[in-house]
């Protein structure tokens, strides 16, 4: 393993934002194709800490952003599904942009908080982040990745299911079995809440 890939497993949080600001490189905002196509082979971990991190920040709450980042999710959870070698991105993803001011204001609350974070994640139970279980992982994360284009209508309504997929990034990224169980764990109550919800909704009477 090279020495940026010891770097993302160690600070994989860090190592994110680093990327996408690296990306930008002194532009006024940058696609979400050119900032998927940064990651490169290595891109499915880290592009699931990037979407669930944008979610969780008034970045979410930009119309037509959660949907676009669902689709980013699903698209990857998809090739990891299926172990598809070269990383695919839907061309329409240029029309997303990432504002440079945003996310530079992002960049300045959270990264003392990542910081913190990526000193407490570590390699340990690589059996929950390898093999059979990126098979688990990809579906969780699909499904999560739908509730985005319905809770995308409410301001932050996205941050649930935003956290875990950001967990089982992480997971994935640092090598975590620890962290993505607890992600798993999570999302359990994530499709019950999203199920409760599509049940109680006024087109779908009971």
């Amino acid at each position: 393993m090279d020495e940026h890939n010891d770097t993302q497993a160690d600070t994989p949080l860090q190592s994110v934002l680093d990327q996408v600001e690296t990306t930008l490189d002194g532009s006024e905002s940058v696609d979400l194709k050119t900032v998927v196509e940064a990651f490169g082979n290595r891109s499915f971990g880290p592009i699931m800490v990037l979407c669930g991190l944008c979610m969780m920040t008034p970045l979410g709450a930009i119309p037509g952003i959660p949907p676009a980042f669902g689709v980013i999710v699903i698209v990857f959870a998809l090739q990891l599904l299926f172990r598809r070698k070269s990383p695919w991105m839907p061309e329409v993803l240029r029309r997303v942009k990432i504002p440079a001011d945003k996310l530079s204001k992002v960049q300045a609350k959270v990264r003392p908080v990542l910081k913190k974070i990526d000193n407490i994640i570590r390699p340990r139970l690589s059996w929950a982040t390898t093999g059979p279980m990126q098979a688990v992982i990809s579906i969780v994360a699909i499904v999560l990745s739908l509730s985005f284009f319905i809770l995308g209508m409410v301001p932050f309504g996205v941050v649930a299911p935003a956290a875990i997929i950001l967990l089982l990034g992480l997971g994935i990224t640092a090598r975590d079995g620890i962290i993505t169980l607890i992600g798993l764990s999570l999302s359990v109550g994530v499709f019950i809440g999203v199920g409760v919800l599509i049940a109680n909704a006024p087109i779908f009477p009971l």
